[in-house]
């Protein structure tokens, strides 16, 4: 692998030949830095500080005395928690936490009144504008303007802007008992986890792994929300044709390949084409790219995806150069991926005829630059048990909808599925070749 000292000398001198253009070498911060801007980038991890919000309501009464869920999850939620936010109604108390006076502790031994009507919407928007963690117990009634909220979808755009941003929500619900002016309800507590997965040590971690067993005894059920965790891994030990001499570095979010044969050993040993452009005798076209396996993630199938590809050669030395014209040029049609691996949930790339099409790739710069973005065009919602977020409202004979709405409209919202465009491409390859003479 190139010696970066001597790449970045590479780049920053601008090596000329022929009739003054600079020299094509990769100098791979720059490409990481000024050229490579995953739509992830736009939304900031969250802050590792933790704020645990309490329903001060029979819910939280009832699983502080009954609850297997809660008492696996007692000891770290004062362990990881910094500030205690009490929702007592439509008011607000909050109090900051020293982890080693257990001040949880002391605020559940409080906790021994119902405060009903809390403002579970309030403190729903509170937390998803805010950028740190949080924990929210609550059974998920709630009251605006004089009606209840049991029909109303009133997380949905909370829950849609907080995984918009790339964060994830872990959903625990519990089945419980609750009496109301003598009858007995069966209601859920809902123990709301909103984390990021791409942190270092995440809150959900920690308390989920205190969970495990009762997850598998069936006493509790768990549901990731997120649209992020679709990912793309390189498999197997080559990720080019065999036949060609290439290397290959790992970066954030994408693979940099430099392929050192020139483009006639390409169209001999990758597409098995003749120096005429016919297909040679017995041969199959082989992968230029591969061993790159997808997964789905938790909420989505993917249906198809297809290869974006971009000649951005003058982009690059532009950015040393700003006498230089950047012209991004498609080059699309001289690419396609494999179908039926594919469906396998394999990128194969393949390279097609139409890749030597008049301008597609330069011979002026002494290489291409080519940039391979791999782009979700069709995904569907993965099937799941709305009934596990309902239950038997208290006030009206209807089964209280408002969470399983919530997680819908999230799930489907335009600008959350993963063809959106700050989701869409799921993964890059940039890729440098000789020139095209």
């Amino acid at each position: 692998m190139r010696n970066c000292f001597f790449t970045a000398l590479a780049f920053t001198a601008l090596a000329f030949f022929g009739c003054g253009s600079p020299m094509l070498e990769v100098y791979t911060p720059q490409l990481q830095e000024k050229i490579y801007e995953p739509a992830a980038m736009k939304y900031p991890a969250l802050e590792q500080s933790v704020i645990l919000y309490l329903d001060h309501s029979t819910c939280v009464i009832d699983a502080v005395q009954n609850s297997q869920v809660f008492k696996a999850l007692r000891p770290n939620l004062g362990q990881y928690s910094d500030t205690l936010r009490l929702i007592k109604g439509a008011d607000f108390e909050s109090i900051p936490l020293d982890r080693q006076d257990n001040k949880v502790s002391e605020a559940l031994e409080t906790i021994k009144a119902d405060i009903p009507f809390a403002d579970i919407r309030r403190a729903v928007f509170q937390i998803c504008s805010d950028n740190q963690q949080a924990i929210l117990i609550t059974d998920c009634e709630a009251l605006a303007n004089g009606r209840f909220l049991d029909l109303e979808p009133f997380m949905s755009e909370p829950f849609r802007n907080w995984i918009e941003a790339g964060h994830t929500i872990y959903i625990l619900t519990e089945p419980y008992r609750e009496k109301y002016k003598g009858n007995i309800y069966d209601k859920k507590r809902f123990y709301f986890i909103f984390s990021d997965d791409r942190m270092e040590a995440p809150i959900s971690h920690n308390l989920l792994n205190e969970v495990q067993l009762l997850l598998q005894d069936s006493l509790c059920n768990l549901f990731k929300l997120t649209n992020s965790d679709i990912s793309v891994r390189r498999e197997g030990k080559n990720m080019v044709a065999e036949d060609l001499t290439f290397t290959v570095e790992d970066h954030s979010g994408f693979e940099y390949v430099e392929i050192s044969d020139d483009w006639r050993s390409i169209r001999e040993y990758v597409m098995k084409l003749d120096e005429y452009g016919e297909p040679l005798p017995e041969e199959k076209p082989v992968p230029l790219i591969k061993n790159l396996i997808f997964n789905d993630g938790e909420n989505y199938l993917i249906g198809n995806v297809q290869i974006v590809a971009t000649n951005i050669t003058s982009r690059y030395l532009a950015l040393e150069d700003n006498t230089i014209t950047v012209k991004d040029i498609d080059i699309s049609d001289g690419f396609m991926l494999d179908k039926k691996a594919l469906q396998s949930h394999k990128f194969n790339v393949m390279l097609t005829d139409k890749i030597f099409t008049d301008g597609y790739l330069d011979n002026g710069f002494g290489g291409n630059l080519v940039r391979l973005d791999f782009v979700i065009t069709n995904v569907s919602l993965k099937s799941y048990d709305p009934a596990m977020f309902e239950w038997q409202s208290i006030w009206s004979p209807n089964t209280a909808i408002c969470v399983s709405k919530s997680i819908d409209n999230a799930l489907r919202d335009v600008k959350v599925v993963p063809t959106c465009s700050n989701r869409k491409v799921i993964h890059t390859v940039f890729l440098k070749t000789e020139s095209y003479k």
